[in-house]
């Protein structure tokens, strides 16, 4: 894996993960937030999820194109979550947007609402955070709020200019681009990390893009999904043997990440069925440690809503 220093933005970094494929890392204090992937698949040029800010995003494309050589003719949005598709109207409006069916149906009604949401309360969160960030110490803390402060200065930004464009291609179960130089298979599953989520493999390579399918060094977020499910896709992207992995947020990783991700789940189930077994109130959930694998991860606050998902799901509620 190589570090592309021949194209800089403030937003990414560009890891070489094999001729012609490239993880575009969400770069600190940039607009970026999710990662990404440029694909040279031969004769077309794939984008794979496109950040949260039109900025970010443009970046993404001049980057793409001048990787290859080409326009970027294809943008995968992997789920309907904000951060993963905003930057489309950032791209050529020939440029064709790609997701599951359920996917653009998610992005048509949560959208909308989500956009109005960040008008009403962007402004008040970020200054909350900003408080926040002045009145702690703790490094791991530090560092999320960091990250969400960057976020919500990207949402700002972006939200006078936004513009929600849709997926204008849809697909069910898999598909495949077959380019002269390698293929591509985009996998649906739902109900994991979202309503659907859509990994691309890349067989020719082993090399899969996860999207928030798997998270490396950062609290997952399981509320709109479903960790059990997460696991059985995790364990059937096992089986494909891949040897790189690039997740939706975090460094690019290996197979062997894909087993931390399951250990994490499992900690949460025993967690909950303890909380369970003792009688814990919500309040004394809060409470609960993170474990001492897991407290350098960013984004703590996840862990807390993930331990009280999984303690309602089991409680059936």
């Amino acid at each position: 894996m190589n570090m592309i220093s021949s194209i800089e933005s403030r937003h990414f970094q560009l890891n070489q993960l094999a001729e012609g494929v490239y993880a575009a890392i969400h770069a600190e204090d940039g607009w970026a937030i999710c990662n990404a992937g440029i694909i040279d698949l031969g004769d077309r040029t794939l984008v794979f999820d496109a950040f949260i800010t039109p900025m970010a995003a443009g970046d993404l494309c001049t980057a793409a194109e001048s990787l290859t050589g080409r326009p970027v003719h294809l943008v995968i949005n992997s789920h309907y979550h904000n951060d993963h598709i905003w930057g489309n109207q950032a791209f050529p409006s020939d440029v064709d947007i790609v997701s599951t069916t359920r996917t653009r149906e998610l992005i048509t009604t949560e959208g909308p609402l989500e956009i109005q949401g960040n008008r009403d309360e962007a402004h008040k969160r970020l200054e909350a955070m900003e408080a926040q960030l002045a009145e702690t110490s703790d490094e791991t803390l530090l560092s999320s709020l960091r990250l969400f402060i960057t976020e919500f200065k990207g949402i700002i930004a972006t939200l006078p200019i936004l513009q929600l464009r849709l997926p204008n291609l849809t697909f069910t179960g898999n598909m495949t681009f077959s380019g002269s130089k390698r293929s591509a298979r985009l996998i649906e599953y739902e109900g994991g990390h979202s309503g659907s989520d859509a990994i691309l493999h890349l067989p020719d390579d082993d090399i899969v893009f996860m999207s928030d399918i798997l998270f490396i060094r950062c609290h997952p977020y399981f509320p709109d999904g479903d960790p059990e499910i997460v696991r059985r896709i995790l364990a059937e992207i096992k089986d494909l043997q891949p040897k790189i992995l690039v997740p939706g947020h975090g460094p690019v990783g290996q197979i062997s990440d894909l087993d931390v991700m399951v250990e994490y789940i499992d900690t949460l189930n025993v967690l909950a069925r303890a909380a369970i077994k003792d009688g814990a109130t919500e309040e004394e959930i809060d409470k609960i440690a993170i474990p001492g694998k897991y407290d350098q991860w960013i984004v703590p606050s996840f862990f807390q809503y993930n331990l009280k998902f999984i303690y309602h799901k089991q409680l059936g509620k």
